[in-house]
């Protein structure tokens, strides 16, 4: 319980971060949360069922990626941290599976909120509804910049980018998934890597 409470309390320093700072009405949601454990290598979701919950990870990192049709090829989405979320968005809007699982890269504690939950908080607080415009803004703001990187940017670029917008993957996440997420094989990012270092 006292690990619960220590989750919610980050959760709700986070939500401080999206719209007012300490709000009360930031507390609504302390009913609905449920901590779970996650494995290495254990699926938050599957698309094969229902995306039910939004979660905020407490401990832990997670990566979102999907599966060519042929099953022999992985490419990485994101990676999500400690003090973010991470859901499985075309579920609940268009009534049809994410075609994204979502993967522990490491021991994971992650709050659960049920999403039916979540849509009655937007319902009845202007200030969760608000929280839930900006989230989504900076969803499309950091889509629109990863689409802008993998049309423009060459692989180096991409890399340099990677490596300055989130230094804490670095040593955490493999490079073959790093390598993924970038659009390259992993022998190229070797070889990048290599370059960079020498220069």
């Amino acid at each position: 319980m006292k690990e619960l409470d220590s989750a919610v309390t980050r959760l709700i320093s986070t939500l401080g971060k999206l719209g007012p700072p300490e709000h009360p009405d930031y507390a609504l949601v302390k009913p609905h949360c449920r901590l779970i454990a996650f494995e290495p290598g254990a699926l938050l979701h599957d698309p094969q069922q229902p995306a039910e919950s939004v979660y905020f990870i407490y401990q832990g990192l997670v990566r979102v990626f999907n599966i060519n049709e042929s099953g022999d090829k992985e490419f990485n989405k994101s990676f999500v941290v400690e003090g973010q979320f991470i859901a499985a968005l075309i579920s609940p809007l268009h009534a049809e599976p994410s075609p994204y699982y979502v993967q522990a890269l490491e021991p994971v504690l992650a709050i659960a909120i049920n999403r039916i939950a979540l849509d009655r908080l937007y319902q009845k607080s202007i200030v969760w509804a608000n929280v839930g415009r900006v989230y989504m803004e900076h969803l499309a703001i950091r889509k629109e910049q990863r689409e802008a990187q993998l049309l423009i940017g060459s692989a180096e670029q991409r890399y340099k980018r990677f490596v300055a917008e989130s230094p804490e993957l670095i040593g955490r996440v493999h490079y073959y998934h790093i390598a993924s997420y970038l659009g390259i094989t992993d022998v190229a990012l070797s070889r990048i890597r290599r370059r960079l270092n020498q220069s």
